[in-house]
């Protein structure tokens, strides 16, 4: 794990000498995400940087930037290849000779033989650029999912790239300037989507997405896609279940390969505990970490999470996470680079931090509610499509109106239902329901220049995007794709990466693995989730896979999402309320112009009343003005 950058003067109007100290710059910048070695190589044009975070062959030998023998190929790379072993094997066998053990060198050496095409055969979360130097070509490229960060900067024959976007702001010629459609769709997406971020002119690598930088210009391409097309579905519940067993374990075990401890999260619920037991299986002692706070429910929490580290032996650790801790919010903003409308990073900070006392490496199990269902949105849309169709099939034979007459209230609420939503197209209904919400809240406090400014920027072309692309030939199937590649993508991702790279802690994600992702697409939607609303609902195949590892009442838990147990919205609302009156009547908030302050604060100050407004949204704009304190 490392933080990585470069950059290539395709002008030439910069010497070796200039190049090297911006590259420097930047390596200091990003010290955080690797502060056991760093290293900057200087190539004419070319300067690549790196910092380490030693975790595969952490002698000098795994050290970056790393150069083939005949110079011909540079690399710096951030993340992780679980498969090198066997990619080393292979390479070995076509004559390759390896100098140390890294999986930095595995990677250079496979480019080296198949160019692009090697991303197919990669295992893993990487964000890495290698130098051509005989084409003179800089190759840079993200992993399927988006879990390592990529953000770039191109003008005036200039082409820069860093791990964060922090690097970025140390270079002279990158100015600080608001992007405000960047900012709209945070407050949509968590944060800005790829390609877009809060800064004009700095743009994210999209997920799954390699670009080819040369004299003759820029190039993207996608080289991957989670689809539905062509798809050979498993609909045998029991095959399904087994193939999940096989398939997670497999992961698991990819993911413990490292030459340092390897800890894991856990909080009681099924997926962190499903991957605690499956660790658990190969490795003599696990550390596993809990943060909750000293409420009825985060002891509920601890409990949970105790239940799993006693069956399994683990060494447990509980963190406590309270209302003083708003004392780091700063810290926490400055870590991410741009605005996040979410609560989840401040007690994620202290998870990390507590964590990376012990060790580098930790497993989570972020990814499953998304693959395999576990959110009640899953089980709403399985019931919309059903009755969706009833009553579509009643309106077409011209008797879908009898149900005003009908006694029964619950027929007329559901054709009431069918007639405000189930004649929108698939790819939109999802988005019109989730996004009508927000586009409320920022219809009321976006000032004039903000409406002009992000006119025509409308997030559900995002969700209709991935909609169309996937292939799905349901609600929720459709809902399950954009949903991993969209909506949950900003949190389940960046949210960790940004966390734990900020304490130098590398998160693996068992769920997010290719062959999780591709396991999981071929199963039914009706198959992962049942349609009653009870303790099982979502998830069945996880629970029915995991039956006699994990106990009974772990198997039967309702979701719960992460911190959930902090009672986030009663401290904004009052030992909070100080700090964000405070950020929403800022100067730093009156001089962007963006918002109406008058109505923000009119807004919090009804929250207490009305549990509709949304209090996560007038949170993101309190760290959005944290973060135009803190950079402009």
């Amino acid at each position: 794990m490392c933080g990585i950058n470069g950059i290539y003067d395709l002008a030439g109007a910069r010497g070796e000498l200039a190049l090297a100290a911006d590259v420097e710059r930047m390596i200091a910048r990003l010290a955080h995400r690797g502060p056991d070695s760093s290293g900057c190589k200087v190539m004419g044009s070319v300067a690549l940087g790196a910092v380490r975070l030693s975790i595969m062959d952490p002698s000098i030998a795994g050290n970056q930037p790393m150069v083939t023998p005949d110079g011909k190929y540079v690399i710096v790379f951030n993340g992780e290849i679980y498969n090198y072993v066997e990619l080393r094997e292979q390479l070995r066998q076509d004559g390759v000779e390896f100098v140390g053990g890294s999986d930095t060198e595995v990677l250079l050496y496979l480019y080296a033989r198949k160019g692009a095409a090697c991303l197919k055969d990669l295992r893993g979360m990487f964000a890495f650029a290698i130098w051509d130097n005989s084409k003179k070509e800089l190759f840079l490229a993200r992993d399927r999912m988006g879990e390592k960060p990529l953000v770039y900067y191109e003008s005036n024959g200039v082409f820069a790239f860093a791990s964060e976007i922090k690097a970025l702001l140390t270079l002279p010629w990158v100015k600080r300037e608001i992007d405000p459609v960047g900012l709209h769709y945070g407050l949509y997406f968590v944060n800005a989507p790829a390609p877009y971020s809060a800064f004009k002119n700095i743009r994210k690598l999209e997920p799954a997405t390699f670009m080819v930088v040369s004299s003759s210009g820029i190039k993207k391409e996608r080289y991957w896609h989670a689809s539905y097309h062509d798809v050979d579905m498993i609909k045998d519940p029991r095959e399904c279940a087994e193939e999940f067993s096989r398939c997670f374990d497999e992961t698991v075990r990819l993911m413990c390969r490292s030459d340092v401890p390897i800890a894991a999260t856990l909080s009681g619920g099924l997926d962190s505990s499903a991957v605690v037991s499956s660790m658990c299986a190969s490795q003599d002692s696990v550390d596993t970490f809990c943060v909750s706070c000293g409420s009825d429910s985060g002891e509920s929490e601890f409990s949970a999470a105790r239940k799993i580290a006693d069956m399994y032996g683990t060494n447990h650790h509980e963190i406590s996470f309270d209302m003083e801790d708003i004392r780091s919010v700063s810290e926490v903003v400055g870590s991410y680079d741009e605005p996040l409308t979410s609560f989840v990073p401040m007690h994620a900070r202290l998870l990390a931090k507590s964590m990376s006392e012990h060790g580098k490496v930790a497993l989570t199990g972020n990814g499953g509610d998304e693959l395999f269902g576990g959110y009640s949105d899953h089980r709403f849309l399985q019931r919309c499509e059903d009755r969706f169709r009833t009553w579509g099939s009643l309106d077409r034979c011209g008797i879908g109106a009898l149900a005003n007459l009908c006694p029964i209230p619950g027929v007329r609420r559901s054709a009431r239902k069918y007639r405000q939503w189930g004649k929108i197209p698939q790819n939109r209904f999802f988005a019109g329901i989730r996004t009508a919400p927000t586009r409320r809240f920022c219809d009321a406090v976006y000032s004039g220049r903000m409406h002009k400014s992000v006119a025509g920027a409308d997030p559900i072309d995002f969700y209709v995007k991935a909609y169309d692309e996937c292939g799905a030939v349901n609600l929720m199937d459709g809902f399950m794709y954009q949903q991993l590649n969209l909506l949950s993508q900003h949190s389940t991702v960046v949210i960790p990466d940004v966390s734990g790279m900020a304490c130098s802690l590398e998160y693996r994600a068992p769920f997010l693995d290719v062959k999780m992702i591709e396991l999981a697409m071929r199963i039914p939607g009706s198959v992962k989730v049942k349609r009653r609303m009870g303790v099982a609902g979502g998830k069945w195949i996880m629970r029915d896979a995991l039956r006699g590892r994990l106990p009974q009442e772990c198997l039967q838990m309702t979701k719960a999402g992460f911190g959930s147990s902090i009672p986030y919205r009663r401290w904004a609302l009052n030992e909070w309320s100080g700090f964000i009156k405070e950020k929403l009547a800022s100067e730093a908030l009156a001089d962007s112009g963006l918002f109406k302050q008058d109505s923000l604060l009119a807004m919090y100050d009804g929250a207490g009343r009305n549990p509709s407004i949304p209090l996560e949204l007038l949170w993101g704009i309190a760290m959005t003005a944290q973060w135009l304190e803190d950079n402009f």
